[in-house]
């Protein structure tokens, strides 16, 4: 069984060494898994999922699809963005990025790094400018 965390300051620091030295009376093993720095917010989450969607709808009214291979046919078929298609193309980009698998593992200033080359690659490419959400946008949702 695991749980989380958060050390933020030097009482969180002082409450989890206590946390540490009851689990390990009770278990006598502990394995620990953690972050540092300061991993991305809940807002920045909700933006992100916000930013998935709005990318993917700009993209398809724009007549910009993903093209795959199909063993099926010769050549490229082009298809529709999702939320979820593009949100897959966000991850292989952080992934080559900063080898991280997990968009809840990012840092803050790795959403803003990850963003920027997307949002440059896709401008270069075919002219677009997709924003990344503001707060009152991502408010809305």
């Amino acid at each position: 069984m695991g749980e989380m965390w958060f050390v933020g300051n030097e009482l969180g620091k002082k409450e989890f060494k206590k946390h540490v030295d009851v689990l390990f009376e009770k278990h006598k093993q502990v394995t620990f898994r953690w972050n540092t720095g300061k991993t991305r917010t809940t807002k920045q989450q909700a933006a992100m999922q916000v930013y998935f969607r709005e990318a993917a709808k700009i993209l398809n009214e724009h007549g910009i699809y993903q093209q795959t291979t199909s063993r099926f046919q010769s050549t490229t078929l082009e298809v529709p963005w999702t939320e979820h298609s593009f949100k897959e193309f966000w991850r292989s980009i952080q992934i080559t990025m900063f080898n991280i698998k997990s968009t809840k593992d990012l840092q803050s200033e790795q959403v803003s790094q990850v963003y920027d080359v997307i949002n440059k690659g896709i401008s270069e490419r075919v002219g677009l400018h997709i924003p990344f959400p503001h707060k009152e946008l991502v408010n809305e949702t």
